[in-house]
């Protein structure tokens, strides 16, 4: 459905105190925060604001922060929270969605390409960047991958990764 409405890098935007001029965050989010791609970003409530971004790239870096100081021309600097929209998203309650990086130690090398690496993640949640030294291979004892989850929902504590022989049908 998100992806249908254009919503699947939606990040909700609250700010601490109400928000001065619409217009002005229009022009200074984009430039304060990175963002590379197109950027929307639509009044929702007081202090609420509507992110639409066109990258995930961006997605990923906006919500990975958490906080930004926002300045303005009236010399003040407005703090604003990203947060992750999803489509039950209530302005009275905290969303439970959020990022988190997930670790596999002692995972072969072998192992650290991108189609493996998200294929071991999906069964924790849904899967969005790979560390930069995972891909770079720097440090091969330890595989990371930042997955966007629901913190109400039932995560897994351990994962097993059975090895199966092509050629004999082995397990190992």
């Amino acid at each position: 459905m998100n992806r249908i409405e254009n919503l699947q890098y939606a990040i909700i935007g609250k700010f601490t105190y109400d928000i001065t001029d619409m217009e002005e965050l229009r022009l200074n989010i984009p430039k304060q925060c990175d963002i590379k791609g197109d950027c929307q970003i639509g009044l929702l409530r007081n202090k609420y604001i509507l992110i639409r971004l066109s990258k995930q790239v961006d997605f990923i870096n906006l919500i990975s922060k958490g906080a930004y100081y926002i300045g303005c021309k009236d010399v003040y600097s407005y703090r604003m929270r990203t947060l992750i929209y999803d489509a039950r998203f209530q302005i009275n309650e905290e969303t439970t969605k959020a990022l988190a990086w997930i670790s596999f130690p002692n995972l072969l090398p072998t192992y650290f390409v991108k189609e493996c690496l998200y294929s071991l993640a999906s069964d924790v949640e849904e899967p969005v960047q790979i560390d930069l030294v995972t891909i770079n291979r720097t440090k091969p004892s330890c595989a990371r991958v930042k997955v966007q989850v629901d913190l109400k929902s039932n995560l897994p504590k351990v994962m097993m990764m059975d090895i199966v022989d092509e050629g004999s049908g082995e397990v190992r």
